[in-house]
C-alpha cells in the first residue's frame, strides 16, 4: 500500500468516526425533543396526582435515552430522615432491590447534587470521594460513571435523577449534563405546577421508617 492509499484509508476512518459521532448527537437530540414534547403534552392536559407516576416514569426513561446511558434512577427526599430514597429504577438492568433503598444524608453524589442544587458528572466513580459505593456492594452492581441533576420546582428540590454508565464505555460530557439539567428543571416546574404540595415519598408509596 503506497502513501496515497494510506492517506485515503486514514481519511475514510476519520469520516466514519465523524459520521458515527453525528449519528449519536442526532439520536440524543431526537430523544431530548421527545422528552420535552412529553412534558409539554402533560402541561397542556389536566393532571391528577395519580398521573405523576406516569409522568415521572416518562421523564426518567427519556433522560436515559437522551443521554445514552445504560441505567437510571429517581431518588426523592424523605423530609423526616433527610435521606434520599430510590423511588424508580429503569434501564437495561433495572434492579427491584433498589426500590425503597436509602442513601444517608450527606452521602453519595446524589446527596451532593441535592444539597448544592446543581448537576454533577463523575466519569470515574471509584476515584470520586463523594461516591457512595455501599449501594453497589449491596446489590452486586458496578457503577463506572454517573451523571446526576436536581429536579427543582417552585424553588424546592423535589428529587434527583441520575443516569449510570454511558453505553460503550464512553464518558459523560458537558453536553449530556446540559441536556439532563434542562429536562430536570422543566420537569420539576411541571411537577410543582401539577401538585403544589407534592410529597413524592407519599405519591410513590415509599415506605416510611419508624
Amino acid at each position: 500500500m503506497d502513501e496515497a492509499d494510506r492517506n485515503l484509508d486514514a481519511r475514510l476512518s476519520t469520516l466514519k468516526r465523524e459520521h458515527e459521532t453525528l449519528q449519536g448527537e442526532a439520536k440524543a437530540l431526537r430523544n431530548f425533543i421527545d422528552a420535552l414534547k412529553a412534558l409539554t403534552d402533560a402541561l397542556e392536559s389536566p393532571q391528577r396526582e395519580t398521573d405523576v407516576l406516569k409522568l415521572l416514569e416518562t421523564i426518567l426513561e427519556k433522560a436515559i435515552d437522551a443521554i445514552d446511558a445504560e441505567d437510571g434512577s429517581l431518588l426523592v427526599p424523605d423530609d423526616t430522615t433527610k435521606e434520599l430514597v430510590f423511588a424508580m429504577v429503569r434501564g437495561e438492568s433495572p434492579n427491584e432491590a433498589l426500590f425503597g433503598r436509602r442513601v444517608p444524608a450527606g452521602k453519595g453524589v446524589v446527596s451532593w447534587v441535592f444539597e448544592h442544587r446543581r448537576a454533577a458528572i463523575v466519569n470515574n466513580a471509584s476515584a470520586d470521594e463523594r461516591f457512595y459505593r455501599e449501594v453497589d456492594n449491596e446489590i452486586d452492581y458496578k457503577t463506572n460513571s454517573l451523571l446526576a441533576a436536581p429536579l427543582i420546582g417552585g424553588g424546592r428540590v423535589l428529587g434527583v435523577i441520575e443516569v449510570i454508565n454511558k453505553r460503550e464505555g464512553k464518558l459523560f460530557s458537558i453536553g449530556n449534563q446540559t441536556l439532563l439539567s434542562v429536562i430536570c428543571r422543566f420537569a420539576g416546574e411541571l411537577l410543582f405546577t401539577m401538585v403544589k404540595d407534592i410529597d413524592l415519598t407519599r405519591t410513590m408509596n415509599i415506605p416510611k421508617l419508624g
